[in-house]
């Protein structure tokens, strides 16, 4: 559930909010809070459509609205005005039309708004962005800058850290709950883990990014809309901002997309037919066992063997950070090496791994088995738990040292957490959680970047060395791991470190591993609210375990607290790939949709004929599912127990 109450917009503000919080309040002085918030006019995702015939995205008629993120932030900055008094700053970048959004940011309770504006800035990817916003931002002094966690039209996340580097601010990111201090110096901040929570204690000023479950957004009305469109709105060129127009847009942005293309899959759903529910269970695993859905060993990303040494050019590398979780290598960091060792084979370059942690001697092996040519160790105490500020030093001190050419991170909380901060600290380009790496006709890697829901891939070219990129879970294949390898391991001098500004109070551990790595999971069961409510789980469970599949959830049963939120399957949860996926009592809403387009086989129980999920399925089965999971979960048991 949400934390706090759903905000209404205030009919009007009061003359000086100040007087009435800050200068009239008996007791020790506390600082005047300043917030700037930066907001993204964003296409209603579920109007985009795509034109394959000019491999364009079709806009016309799509309606813009805040981005959704972006309005929590909002929300949570009045919030925390209305504690003592201060100013909340909305700003945003793009063109004329985004106007609007600002507007909606006035009629919601913001003080000022600032739109930089300007042709100059066309064309700017998230660097570029970042760059304009730090420059803008910077004369204003804020105490807090808040950011939505990520947009929703190109799904990315990275210009919260990026601005945070460029203004040399402690930053937090996926914040979820929020306090100040009495004296308003030191925030409180519970941050989202892909396997729990961590409290962090952070020094003022900050740069936060706003999770989903932060806050409500704030309900604008007709009449505050109407006193928004009188506020004045600050507008801002790119030469206002620098006398080098050139850092800005399309020339300042290290990255491009070099094309677009659709990633639409379209279904069409096979209705299962039976007398009964035994008749119909019988039928659907019949289909998937021809399909190949249900073999335990069924991989839709089969691993293969690691190829022969092959000539090393010079001392060209391609980089893979691997990840730990419970001290242990996660699945993805031999996900990226698997697809590491066909662009080093492809560019005549070294392989090489990156660990840091405060032990590592256990994760070399492993790494060097999946394909790793030499392993770069940083360890040290300050690494034991992940920290932005240390694994940005250690990470971005070792490429300037080495000077990779590609460097590859998970996109997990912690990668996107890290991966912006670095390549804004390096100036370099970086395209997140992409689902597919290659390399074109000249050696450059070609970053595959789904947008729009997953309704398109685009291809983005980085100008700048190393090409940095990170890579969703469960999208590449791993190599099967060589035990006999042998590789080169150098260990990294821990740089000059005294960064304190933000301070790990608590890490609360709230899912176990396999669940934190839903989205690599190859069979995956989701349950939606059509189950009744968690007393059900358990029959859930059950066939979840004669299937050998993880358990999803939607945003609806995570919100009523039947299952954890780190189960949450949607554009506001993880994004699944898996090879069978199926879904019980589940809607089909598109913010759900969303993140299972790319699964192999897709399966919909629902009670409900009409049900969305039909519509997105390969298989469906209209039944009670009270009735058709014991029957598949039996006859998996006794299938289980025949091959055994």
């Amino acid at each position: 559930m949400y934390g706090r109450p759903t905000l209404a917009a205030p009919e009007s503000r009061p003359i000086s909010t100040f007087q009435q919080f800050g200068a009239a309040t008996e007791g020790p002085p506390v600082n005047v809070m300043k917030i700037a918030v930066c907001v993204k006019q964003v296409p209603e995702v579920a109007e985009i459509r795509f034109n394959s015939e000019t491999n364009t995205i079709v806009r016309e008629g799509v309606p813009n609205v805040v981005n959704p993120f972006d309005r929590r932030a909002l929300a949570e900055a009045i919030r925390l005005r209305e504690l003592d008094g201060g100013e909340v700053v909305v700003i945003t970048m793009g063109p004329p039309q985004a106007r609007e959004a600002l507007i909606e940011c006035l009629a919601a309770g913001a003080d000022r708004a600032i739109h930089l504006v300007d042709q100059a800035f066309a064309g700017s990817d998230t660097l570029a962005t970042a760059r304009a916003l730090a420059i803008a931002l910077r004369p204003e002094q804020c105490d807090i800058i808040f950011c939505g966690k990520y947009s929703i039209d190109a799904e990315t996340g990275q210009v919260g850290p990026e601005l945070a580097e460029m203004l040399d601010w402690p930053q937090v990111t996926g914040v979820t709950k929020l306090e100040l201090s009495d004296n308003r110096k030191v925030l409180t901040a519970e941050r989202e883990t892909d396997d729990g929570f961590e409290t962090i204690e952070c020094d003022l000023p900050v740069l936060l990014t706003a999770a989903e479950r932060l806050i409500r957004p704030i309900k604008v009305k007709e009449p505050q809309l109407a006193a928004g469109r009188e506020r004045p709105i600050e507008e801002v060129t790119a030469a206002e901002l620098s006398t080098d127009t050139s850092i800005f847009g399309f020339s300042g942005s290290p990255t491009w997309v070099k094309e677009i293309r659709s990633l639409a899959r379209p279904r069409c759903v096979e209705m299962i037919e039976g007398a009964n529910a035994q008749e119909k269970a019988a039928r659907l695993l019949e289909k998937l066992e021809r399909s190949g859905a249900l073999n335990a060993t069924q991989q839709s990303r089969p691993s293969f063997a690691i190829p022969n040494d092959v000539e090393v050019i010079g001392d060209r590398e391609v980089w893979v950070v691997a990840e730990l979780l419970d001290d242990k290598l996660r699945r993805v960091s031999f996900e990226l090496l698997g697809k590491g060792i066909e662009l080093a084979r492809t560019l005549n370059a070294r392989l090489a791994a990156f660990v840091a942690g405060g032990s590592t001697s256990a994760t070399v092996k492993p790494l060097v088995a999946h394909g790793a040519d030499r392993v770069y160790v940083a360890e040290d105490e300050l690494l034991a738990r992940y920290s932005t500020a240390a694994y940005t030093s250690v990470l971005t001190g070792a490429i300037k040292t080495h000077a990779p050419i590609i460097v590859l991170l998970p996109s997990t909380s912690n990668g996107r957490d890290l991966a912006p901060r670095v390549a804004a600290r390096l100036q370099a380009g970086l395209t997140a959680d992409c689902i597919d790496l290659s390399l074109d006709e000249n050696g450059v890697l070609v970053q595959h970047k789904p947008a729009f829901g997953g309704n398109i891939v685009a291809l983005i070219i980085s100008r700048t060395l190393p090409q940095i990129a990170t890579v969703k879970p469960g999208m590449l294949r791993a190599a099967r791991p060589n035990e006999s390898r042998e590789a080169e391991v150098i260990k990294l001098a821990m740089p000059n470190f005294d960064d304190r500004r933000t301070r790990l109070v608590q890490a609360r551990k709230e899912v176990p591993l396999e669940v934190a790595e839903l989205d690599e999971a190859q069979r995956v069961i989701c349950v939606g609210t059509g189950i009744g409510g968690p007393e059900n789980l358990a029959a859930i469970d059950a066939l979840a375990k004669a299937l050998e599949a993880q358990i999803g959830a939607t945003r609806r049963v995570v919100d009523q607290g039947w299952l954890p939120r780190h189960q949450q399957i949607g554009l506001t949860g993880k994004v699944i790939s898996p090879a069978l996926y199926i879904g019980i009592g589940v809607r089909g809403a598109l913010n759900h949709t969303i993140g299972i387009q790319q699964a192999g086989t897709i399966v919909a129980i629902n009670s409900d004929p009409n049900a969305e999920i039909f519509h997105n399925a390969d298989f469906g089965v209209v039944s009670d599912w009270l009735e058709i999971v014991p029957e598949l979960t039996d006859t998996l048991r006794a299938a289980r127990s025949s091959d055994s």
